[in-house]
């Protein structure tokens, strides 16, 4: 089985047979190598051990080096078994291109400047793109792209995002919305249980299929039976979500040392600025990079760190995120079956295979959760595209 997915923002792509390979993005690189020639260009502003340099580079955000975050955000399948499209993001542009597998090549299709799409899947029977287009203001659209057009389908104080196509129907797309909580001053404070809509594009009409208060309900997939795949969790509100004693006085505990550190490190860097010497030599200095002990996965934060320890070397335990993160399946009478635990994201393919990911690793399995297999050691997947 040929698939693709994203990890920590890089594409991926495997044949089913050997390891699977990294696609780089030449654009990519490209928006790297400006910003690092931009950097060297004011290196004379912002180099040096001077006080006025350090106080520069603080301004810049820069320590030592500026990271430039440039991430590939969406993938889904092209107009043909050789081609994927995908989306390149940085904080300002965002642009669609097109890989050749055989080539080896890109294609940029289009860019804009705050373009913020995730979510692509590709529409089998016509040249038209399902995605999520998230705005400035915490809210998320689902919109369709044909060619450079970018339409939006949905509206409202919500954030609707994994948009599918109903499978045989170019006219029918499933989806997941949840409201938005605001404060008096109009500031996102969080986001309500998340539900499965099904939206005709025909009539423009939209249905609920799933929700409750207590769950989030993901990624959604129906069949052209009416079964409808999806993954479950427990639905956690920011603001009622119980904080155990426990934690609670060792927080407190830990405060005054918290305090300290703070002070120390407010105190260290003007003596780098003035000195031009730490207060300490111990640890060297701080290697940047992606934190992998706390990830935010599926708007919810993860211990990554603790997650991995808890492993206990089984191939059915290797996993990211918790066990009540179910893949699930309800078919058109309304029964639900759970398929997977620990699931963080899946696609299914045309003729009713899964590949999930736990975040640990990624699966094989049928459309009914029998004979699963391990498909690799992959940590981080949180996009899986199945090239049918």
């Amino acid at each position: 089985m040929k698939f693709a997915y994203i990890k920590q923002g890089k594409l991926y792509y495997s044949d089913g047979q050997q390891a699977a390979m990294q696609i780089e993005s030449q654009y990519a690189q490209d928006v790297v190598n400006n910003a690092l020639a931009r950097q060297q260009k004011n290196s004379w502003k912002t180099g040096g051990d001077s006080a006025a340099a350090m106080m520069a580079r603080q301004s810049m955000g820069m320590q030592g080096g500026q990271a430039v975050k440039v991430d590939v955000s969406a993938i889904t399948s092209g107009s043909n078994a050789d081609e994927l499209l995908y989306v390149v993001a940085t904080d300002a542009v965002g642009g669609l291109f097109s890989y050749s597998l055989s080539k080896q090549k890109e294609t940029r299709i289009f860019h804009k400047e705050q373009l913020h799409l995730s979510d692509f899947r590709r529409n089998p029977s016509k040249d038209v793109i399902a995605c999520s287009q998230r705005a400035a203001n915490g809210t998320a659209t689902i919109s369709v792209v044909q060619g450079n057009d970018i339409s939006q389908v949905t509206e409202g104080d919500s954030s609707d995002e994994a948009p599918s196509w109903v499978q045989n129907n170019d006219k029918q797309l499933v989806y997941q919305s949840a409201g938005i909580a605001r404060n008096q001053q109009g500031f996102m404070m969080g986001l309500g249980p998340s539900a499965i809509m099904k939206l005709d594009l025909q009539n423009g009409t939209v249905s609920a299929l799933l929700e409750n208060e207590g769950y989030d309900y993901l990624s959604p997939h129906m069949t052209a039976k009416g079964e409808l795949f999806y993954i479950k969790r427990p639905y956690e509100a920011i603001f009622k979500r119980n904080y155990p004693l426990h934690k609670m006085a060792l927080d407190a505990l830990l405060f005054p040392f918290r305090l300290i550190r703070a002070f120390f490190d407010f105190l260290n860097f003007f003596s780098m600025a003035f000195s031009k010497k730490p207060l300490t030599t111990a640890g060297g200095p701080k290697l940047e990079g992606p934190d992998e002990k706390t990830l935010l996965l599926k708007g919810k934060l993860i211990d990554a760190e603790a997650a991995l320890k808890e492993n206990n070397g089984s191939e059915d335990a290797l996993r990211l995120v918790p066990s009540s993160w179910q893949l699930s399946s309800r078919d058109s009478l309304g029964k639900e079956q759970t398929l997977a635990e620990g699931v963080l994201a899946y696609d299914l393919s045309k003729d009713g295979k899964i590949v999930y990911s736990t975040g640990a690793a990624l699966y094989e399995c049928n459309s009914d959760g029998s004979q699963k297999k391990l498909l690799s050691l992959e940590k981080f997947v949180d996009t899986i595209l199945i090239l049918d």
